[in-house]
C-alpha cells in the first residue's frame, strides 16, 4: 500500500495547478521533498504533497464561480446561502463537499477530495462518508423543497466532475486479471453511484467495463455472456417499473448462475427488505467500504 501513495511529478504537478518545470524548481529549492527511485526518478509522498498544498494554498483554482478554500469558508461563515438542516456535522468533510456542490464549485470540491486521498484517507471511505453523505443531504433538502431541480443538477453535476478529476489522480493499482462488469438499471439515470463502483473496482485491480446508467437488462446479459467477466455489479437508485424489473432481473441472474458469476447489487432501493427479497444476489454490500472489503476476499 505504500508504493501507491508515490506520486510522480507530473501527478503532483497536475495537482497544484503548475507545470512539470515548476514542480522540480520547487523542489530542488527544498520548498517540496521528494524521493528517489532506483533510476533517478522523483517521487512524492502523498503526506508530504498535502502538506505543502495546505502549507502554500497550491491546488485550487480560483476564477469566476469557484473560490478559495480560506474565501469559501470566510463567506460562508459571513453569509450562508443554504444549509445542510442538521443533516451533517458541522465542519465535518462530507459538509465542505456539501456547501462547495450546491454553489456549483466543482474546483473546491476537486480538491477537498483529492486532498483526503492524498493525507490517506481509504477511497471507498471518501466515498461513504464524504461523498455519499454530501449527496444525501442534498437529495433530501431536494424532497423537501429546499433546493430547487436546477440547484440539485448544478451539485450533481459538479460531483461528477469532481468525482472523474479525482479518478484521474489515484494510483493506478497492480491488475489483478479479473473483469468486471457494471451498470444502472433501466430507467435509474444517476450516473454517480456506477462511476463510484468503478472506481472502487479499479483500485483493486479489476479491468472494468461500465455501461453507465439506464441499461436494458436483456441487453446487459446479452453482453455478460459475451465477455465472461469474473464479476457483475449493478446499481439502483431508483426504479421506475419495480414488476417489469423484478421480471427481467428473475431471468438475468438466472443466467448469470448457470454461468457462475456473482452478481452484487447495489444502491439506495436495495436498503428496503421488500424490495430485497424481490432481487436475489451474491452479495448486498451495505456501501463501499463493504464492497472493497469484499472484493479484496475475491483476490486472496
Amino acid at each position: 500500500m505504500s508504493n501507491s501513495k508515490l506520486l510522480t511529478t507530473k501527478e503532483v504537478a497536475r495537482l497544484c495547478h503548475v507545470s512539470d518545470a515548476t514542480l522540480k524548481r520547487w523542489e530542488d529549492a527544498g520548498l517540496l521533498r521528494s524521493e528517489r527511485t532506483s533510476g533517478g526518478h522523483r517521487r512524492f509522498r502523498a503526506d508530504e504533497v498535502a502538506r505543502f498544498q495546505k502549507e502554500y494554498s497550491l491546488g485550487v483554482k480560483v476564477c469566476h464561480g469557484d473560490e478559495s478554500p480560506q474565501t469559501a469558508h470566510t463567506r460562508r461563515k459571513s453569509k450562508a446561502s443554504f444549509t445542510n438542516n442538521n443533516l451533517l456535522e458541522e465542519g465535518s468533510s462530507a459538509a465542505e463537499l456539501f456547501q462547495a456542490l450546491i454553489a456549483g464549485r466543482e474546483e473546491e470540491a476537486t480538491n477537498l477530495l483529492i486532498n483526503e486521498l492524498l493525507n490517506g484517507k481509504p477511497l471507498p471511505l471518501i466515498f461513504d462518508s464524504t461523498i455519499s453523505l454530501a449527496m444525501y443531504a442534498i437529495g433530501e433538502l431536494w424532497v423537501r423543497g429546499e433546493l430547487t431541480v436546477a440547484q440539485e443538477h448544478l451539485a450533481t453535476r459538479a460531483t461528477l466532475n469532481a468525482v472523474h478529476k479525482l479518478r484521474g489522480v489515484v494510483p493506478v493499482a497492480q491488475p489483478n486479471n479479473k473483469i468486471a462488469m457494471c451498470c444502472a438499471v433501466e430507467g435509474d439515470f444517476h450516473e454517480l453511484s456506477i462511476q463510484l463502483v468503478q472506481m472502487t473496482l479499479e483500485s483493486h485491480g479489476w479491468e472494468v467495463l461500465s455501461f453507465g446508467a439506464n441499461t436494458p437488462l436483456y441487453s446487459f446479459s446479452d453482453e455478460v455472456l459475451h465477455h465472461q467477466p469474473d464479476l457483475v455489479c449493478i446499481s439502483a437508485t431508483v426504479i421506475t417499473d419495480v414488476e417489469r424489473l423484478a421480471r427481467d432481473y428473475k431471468d438475468f441472474y438466472a443466467k448469470m448462475q448457470k454461468v457462475k458469476i456473482p452478481v452484487v447489487l447495489g444502491g439506495r432501493v436495495f436498503t428496503s427488505e421488500n424490495v430485497c427479497q424481490r432481487f436475489p444476489a451474491d452479495h448486498l454490500p451495505e456501501n463501499f467500504t463493504d464492497l472493497s472489503v469484499r472484493l479484496v476476499s475475491m483476490t486472496d
